[in-house]
């Protein structure tokens, strides 16, 4: 609400798009401003653009419950010094081979993109579980993580309680960041049973977990530079 006037796209299930227009409406008998609610089918992206895709995996929480992969997309580098020892001077030519079309030299060489773009890079990862429990599918999801943020409720000593909720301790965490290879982890949704003492829980993920870990509140912040 607070008077916002820029449109809002909310992206969901598909099966839960009726739901999502129930709530809203239900909630706030529409506000004054647009919003676009989109379905989505967990085999395609949720949001593809020319820099980045959203993907949902599965999580196991609820029947609909998700988790959300945003992957940049790999990056080439365009090898400057080699397109003018194949006979290339800056100019339009340069901008087709970067986009993948094929040119021409001035005495008809052929020149295709790859002959003057480096290998592909991978692109950043951050990968956003929601609520869940530490299963395969939720580390494969997060294979190569430059960030993987992740529900930590609770210490080791209420694992049975992370299990009959579906939510994850602390040290699952870190395990999860460490087998699917994650560079940083950010611990969230913490039990208000750890106010006060929510240091333990980054304590236990690091004794797991050799990357960066943080525990973070709503609204916090970070940079994630290129490799």
């Amino acid at each position: 609400m607070n008077e916002r006037e820029k449109p809002l796209d909310i992206y969901v299930p598909k099966q839960r798009t009726q739901r999502a227009k129930e709530m809203i409406e239900g909630a706030y008998r529409w506000p004054s401003y647009t919003i676009n609610v989109h379905g989505y089918d967990e085999d395609e992206p949720a949001i593809q653009t020319a820099d980045y895709t959203v993907r949902a995996f599965s999580t196991p929480y609820t029947k609909h419950s998700h988790g959300l992969i945003v992957q940049e997309t790999d990056r080439q580098k365009f090898l400057h010094e080699k397109a003018r020892a194949l006979g290339l001077n800056p100019g339009p030519k340069y901008g087709k081979l970067q986009s993948g079309q094929t040119v021409e030299t001035d005495d008809g060489t052929i020149v295709e993109p790859d002959d003057v773009l480096s290998e592909p890079k991978s692109g950043r990862r951050i990968v956003y579980t929601s609520d869940t429990r530490p299963t395969s599918s939720v580390v494969e999801a997060a294979s190569d993580a430059s960030l993987l943020i992740y529900n930590a409720m609770f210490t080791e000593e209420q694992a049975e309680r992370a299990r009959s909720t579906g939510h994850s301790t602390a040290t699952e965490a870190a395990q999860v960041a460490s087998e699917s290879g994650s560079k940083q982890l950010w611990l969230t949704h913490i039990s208000p049973r750890h106010e006060g003492d929510e240091q333990t829980l980054e304590t236990r993920a690091n004794e797991v977990f050799n990357g960066d870990v943080t525990l973070v509140r709503d609204g916090d912040t970070t940079e994630i530079t290129r490799e």
